[in-house]
């Protein structure tokens, strides 16, 4: 091999030592971009937020909080995007719905006391619950038209709590009645079950079905979300850590990244301003990926949320296959 030959050579093996270590830097520069527009995003996090403690409905946009607003609403559980840029909050008569942009109040039906939590259906009727109420006894579902007229109407016997309904892809309601979460359908019929441990009136809050057929619990008092298999086996919990102060999970979403967003809530009345971090993101393995600490000036005890990014407002929201948030047009 000659001289020149072997310079040539060395000139191409450093050439390639060359442009392997920009692709390197590159691609690492990549990913460190990557993970800190995931940050970004969650920076700029848009939300609304139902506080029980103040009784109040509030919008926060953590990147321009200039556009946030807290407004005064009744008691009352549960909340959803309603479409046309609208929210609905479920009231102690029915539910309400208000404009996202200012917290103005749009619309309400009130004309049934007793109501303990309100879920717009995917077909544009609202879903409220009760117990021993309409003429039934155990818990009941009465759904209802625009109108406010009556659809249809069906009774769990047996049950004296219930909390926040959500309806299944199929068509059937996962329903959170104090120690146990169950699966109903329309003539009555409860077609699974599960019982939610820790304590013996946890007072569970709220339930989705997942995409592999297992079901996810905020469990109230038991300060954890619980997995259930198929057949009602408790798999997994999800608490924690102890500097959040876990105290009760209520309301959560499923977010598109698969992770669970669920507040903390800390007790009755407007003194619980300081209490505990009260919106934590955790991924499916338990990790907490992200909090956001409330102020305590502005609020006192969270139990609803809408995580909004991501989502159009113009379109009712309701859960997916996956049980996350998914856009449904009902022409209401």
């Amino acid at each position: 091999m000659t001289t020149n030959t072997r310079i040539k050579l060395n000139q191409y093996l450093l050439l390639f030592i060359a442009t392997l270590f920009i692709a390197t830097v590159f691609t690492y520069c990549a990913s460190r971009r990557t993970a800190q527009v995931k940050v970004a995003d969650r920076s700029s996090r848009r939300m609304l937020l139902r506080d029980e403690g103040l009784s109040q409905l509030s919008y926060i946009d953590i990147a321009n909080p200039a556009t946030n607003w807290f407004v005064p609403v009744p008691a009352g559980r549960d909340i959803q995007l309603a479409g046309n840029g609208r929210v609905l909050i479920g009231t102690g008569n029915g539910y309400e719905e208000r404009e996202i942009a200012t917290g103005n109040k749009v619309f309400e039906l009130s004309s049934f006391p007793g109501t303990i939590s309100a879920r717009r259906l995917r077909n544009g009727n609202t879903l409220l619950a009760g117990v021993n109420w309409q003429g039934k006894q155990g818990i009941v579902l009465v759904e209802v038209n625009a109108g406010g007229n009556v659809h249809s109407l069906v009774a769990y016997p047996g049950f004296d709590y219930v909390r926040l309904i959500r309806q299944t892809v199929s068509g059937t309601f996962l329903v959170t009645a104090d120690e146990f979460v169950f699966e109903g359908n329309a003539k009555g019929e409860i077609i699974w079950r599960a019982k939610v441990t820790g304590l013996p009136k946890p007072h569970a809050w709220q339930a989705l079905r997942l995409g592999n057929g297992q079901t996810i619990v905020s469990g109230g008092y038991a300060k954890n979300f619980q997995v259930f298999a198929t057949d009602g086996r408790l798999l997994d919990t999800i608490t924690g850590p102890a500097e959040v102060n876990p105290n009760f999970y209520a309301g959560f979403q499923i977010l598109a990244n698969g992770n669970y967003v669920v507040t903390n809530w800390q007790g009755h009345g407007p003194k619980f301003g300081a209490s505990g971090t009260q919106v934590l993101e955790y991924t499916p393995k338990g990790q907490l990926a992200w909090s956001w600490k409330q102020d305590p000036a502005k609020f006192s005890s969270l139990q609803g949320i809408v995580v909004l990014d991501g989502l159009d407002v113009n379109l009712l929201h309701v859960e997916d296959a996956n049980g996350r948030l998914a856009p449904v047009s009902t022409g209401r």
